[in-house]
């Protein structure tokens, strides 16, 4: 089947479009703010322009756009020529959502008649403008000067299986487990003429993570950043909900400055002064940042600012990374197990063998000054020749009749049923010697500088990350990264959760910058050491400082 030429409807085929697919609705003065950044502002004649929305929903910004649409046509011609075949080309409003494709009809039929259309008229060019169809499955003649909206918030995976093939196969960027949106913008970007410009709102994870590099790469390749407005600290939607915005806008000027800004309040007189300085241009803004050259390469979005973005430069060019620093050092994830409450034993089990029993650190135990074991077993299902072989059930009796009880469980899942015959192992393989090995232990979701010390007592569960290193002294490398220093490349580095909590991902922290430890004098790495558990931060930042020069 050739995805490119059958009707989308094909392709949903089976799978439910009734419904809104990932639906969240922009605050009008967000739709507004966008609209002007994009520059569709009733000062150009707007007749002359075409527009694309790839995801209308409820109406958020059709409305806005068409009032400004009619405006502008109100000042050339009193009254409106609403017969003017220019109103016609002038708008395209997609949705799969049916439900929302016809109330958004009925919206825009009952704002044109208030302003004078006839019914008639109304009507056809509602049903012109306003369409149902997969944006990401169909097929556009034209090529747009503006492509705007929120695109929908899924995960990829989430897709019907046909649909997700079919995207697959026509979007570069949607890879691994990007979200739904990356696709969106792949597809409004391509849907833009030579003077065209995209303006989205939607979520900045891709700025930053691994998903979002093939996009960031697509962009840096072929596109320009206008703007970027970070959001993530602000409510732009109606009702509360939970994600992470940012604001776009990307044209075709390449070579062109970026301006960006992060803000954490909606208030209308700071949107108002962040309008002003984004499209302004004397110079004298203070809450947005100018690039004259955005993060080229597909690297990660960083920072807003250039003084911070200049200040993480420079660390990568005089630090290593933070495996690179001393030989042997390791990042790594602890064990995902695909059935927590069948793996992971609140306390040890008599009845299943000890060997298959191993003491568990839970992200919650974790402290600068010690790692409180909460009493957690892990159940191994690995062999203890630890060549990833799984032990033998026959001879582990107590194992195997604790298994047997939630056999169903395990097969239902992924890995159990991709490994008929291995159904009883986890998603990640159990690695014995880590439990013995001296680690640090860092808890993914956290305020910042929370890394714990384990000599080798526990395994890691799969909310915690751990280092290990053959070269450093563990504790003297526990206060760096418990530094200031440290926390706020995390910071830059890591998507930022509701709060402000930062996420210490394996990602991120192979992207940190420490000394070389061969740099370190044993004096300062012993006081270093000393200071591990201290929670005199000024004193952890006058040591980083004096390590990292």
């Amino acid at each position: 089947m050739d995805l490119f030429v059958v009707d989308w409807r094909d392709v949903w085929q089976g799978a439910d479009t009734a419904e809104p697919v990932g639906a969240v609705f922009t605050k009008p003065e967000i739709v507004r703010l966008i609209l002007d950044l994009a520059g569709y502002t009733t000062d150009r004649p707007l007749l002359d322009f075409t527009l694309l929305e790839p995801s209308c929903g409820d109406g958020a910004f059709l409305l806005e756009v068409v009032d400004r649409l009619v405006r502008t046509a109100d000042v050339a011609a009193a009254p409106v020529d609403w017969k003017d075949t220019r109103f016609d080309s002038a708008l395209r409003a997609v949705d799969i959502s049916l439900a929302n494709v016809m109330s958004a009809r009925a919206q825009a039929q009952t704002w044109l008649r208030a302003r004078g259309c006839d019914q008639d008229r109304a009507i056809q060019l509602a049903d012109t403008w306003i369409v149902q169809s997969d944006f990401l499955l169909s097929e556009f003649e034209a090529r747009f000067d503006f492509v705007v909206g929120n695109p929908p918030y899924v995960r990829i995976e989430h897709l019907p299986r046909r649909v997700l093939s079919a995207y697959r196969e026509r979007y570069e960027t949607a890879r691994d487990r990007a979200d739904l949106y990356v696709a969106f913008f792949e597809q409004g970007l391509q849907l833009l003429n030579e003077r065209g410009v995209l303006a989205f709102i939607c979520a900045n994870r891709f700025t930053k993570n691994g998903y979002g590099k093939s996009l960031r790469t697509h962009i840096a390749q072929h596109y320009h950043v206008r703007h970027y407005v970070n959001l993530e600290h602000t409510q732009p939607f109606v009702g509360d909900v939970s994600a992470y915005p940012a604001i776009f806008t990307l044209d075709r000027a390449k070579g062109q400055p970026t301006k960006s800004a992060t803000i954490d309040s909606l208030d209308i007189d700071v949107i108002d002064r962040l309008r002003c300085e984004l499209l302004g241009s004397d110079g004298a803004a203070s809450m947005v940042s100018v690039f004259d050259d955005w993060y080229p390469g597909g690297a990660p979005w960083i920072s807003t600012s250039r003084k911070n973005q200049q200040h993480h430069s420079a660390l990568a060019d005089s630090h290593p990374t933070l495996e690179e620093s001393a030989p042997g050092t390791k990042v790594g994830i602890g064990v995902a197990t695909g059935a927590d409450r069948v793996f992971v034993l609140p306390a040890f089990d008599p009845s299943i063998e000890a060997d298959r029993q191993i003491p568990l650190a839970m992200a919650a135990g974790i402290s600068p000054e010690m790692v409180i074991w909460k009493g957690h077993y892990l159940l191994n299902p690995f062999a203890a020749t630890d060549d990833g072989s799984l032990v033998s059930l026959s001879s582990h009796p107590g194992f195997a009749a604790y298994l047997r009880q939630h056999e169903e469980v395990l097969r239902a899942r992924h890995v159990g049923q991709r490994n008929p015959n291995g159904w009883y192992r986890t998603i990640d393989r159990v690695w014995p010697r880590l439990q013995s090995e001296p680690k640090l232990l860092i808890p993914d979701i956290q305020a910042g500088g929370v890394i714990g010390y384990d000599s080798g007592e526990f395994y890691p569960h799969h909310n915690l990350y751990w280092i290990t290193s053959t070269s450093w002294p563990l504790l003297a490398l526990q206060t760096l990264l418990r530094s200031s220093m440290v926390t706020e490349q995390v910071r830059a580095h890591s998507v930022q959760m509701r709060g402000g909590s930062l996420r210490y991902q394996a990602q991120t922290l192979r992207r940190v910058r420490v000394p070389q430890l061969s740099r370190l004098s044993h004096d300062l790495l012993a006081r270093l050491a000393n200071a591990a558990s201290s929670r005199e931060i000024p004193l952890v930042d006058e040591l980083a400082s004096e390590a990292f020069e």
